[in-house]
């Protein structure tokens, strides 16, 4: 497997090679795509998102199975029709991602809606900074882009392993945030929050045995990231749940103070956080990455994967 490297620092003509050709071509559709109107882009994601569902078969398969695990008692027919659903919002968000990465972020705020400038005035006020936790939704790259208008977020980010994409992922992300961070670069994330600024995490992902503690996830236990307790415990930072998604007419993004966080217990903490994720996906379900292996690593060392191999 390739190493994931950031490439911040690197030139273009790092990258132009004939065996990146594919990945360029790939870019330049993907940027003709982001010019398409929102309501078109909307109509063609669910068709990209029903054809995704027919050909990605594994990643279909992880999502029935997360479904299966998170909801029970769904009929089996309720859970077909949300594992299609989800595919639909897949499809659209990755239309809206390209949009985030090649069109100027005001394209769309008059379809943004926010709630939390109180909040926001609040937390900023201790001169802490604050700790911006969310969950992994399909338009998570374009609400991202929005509610940089509201505050100086700074997003911990995960590198990918195709060179070209990171290139353009890091250098797009960077043109509409003052500042983005490499997920294990905590140096960076102490700074940010010594600064007064935001830094936001995704915390619903399974990073590993090494990362994480074991909470429960819609009564399963999963491994669950562990520091956002520690550095908000370290930092006296204070932790705002980010409440995003996707509306009829556009997007809302939402601000919410978490109070009387964190305890001193790990486990307690990540309970918590998994409280308020499951919270913020019941009403748009459909909108949630179910396709990720959230229940990837196993509490007893050896078990197999609810996905198979």
């Amino acid at each position: 497997m390739a190493k994931k490297t950031s490439t911040l620092d690197q030139s273009i003509t790092h990258f132009l090679g004939p065996k990146h050709w594919l990945t360029w071509c790939a870019m330049g559709i993907a940027y003709a795509l982001s010019f398409l109107p929102w309501s078109l882009q909307q109509g063609l994601g669910k068709y990209l998102g029903r054809a995704l569902h027919l050909i990605a078969k594994r990643r279909r398969h992880i999502c029935e199975v997360n479904l299966k695990i998170c909801y029970p008692d769904m009929p089996s027919v309720e859970r077909k029709k949300l594992t299609k659903a989800h595919f639909e919002s897949m499809g659209i968000g990755v239309l809206e991602t390209f949009t985030s990465w090649f069109q100027n972020q005001e394209k769309f705020q008059s379809r943004t809606t926010f709630e939390g400038q109180d909040v926001i005035d609040k937390v900023l006020a201790t001169g802490r900074g604050c700790i911006l936790i969310s969950g992994h939704f399909s338009p998570l790259d374009i609400c991202g882009g929005q509610m940089s208008h509201f505050m100086d977020v700074h997003p911990i980010y995960k590198l990918q392993t195709n060179p070209v994409m990171n290139w353009v992922m890091e250098r797009q992300r960077r043109a509409i945030f003052s500042k983005t961070i490499e997920r294990t670069n905590m140096r960076e994330v102490l700074k940010s929050l010594k600064q007064n600024k935001a830094v936001w995490y995704a915390v619903d992902q399974d990073y590993g045995r090494k990362n994480s503690v074991f909470a429960p996830f819609y009564g399963r236990q999963c491994a669950t990231i562990a520091h956002i307790g520690r550095i908000a415990k370290m930092t006296n930072a204070p932790v705002v749940l980010y409440d995003y998604g996707r509306t009829k007419n556009g997007y809302h993004l939402r601000l919410v103070e978490v109070e009387n966080y964190p305890s001193q217990d790990d486990i307690e903490n990540a309970t918590r956080i998994n409280e308020l994720m499951e919270a913020v996906i019941e009403p748009k379900k459909e909108q949630y990455f179910w396709s990720h292996r959230r229940f990837k690593t196993q509490p007893i060392a050896g078990d197999p994967s609810p996905y198979g191999k």
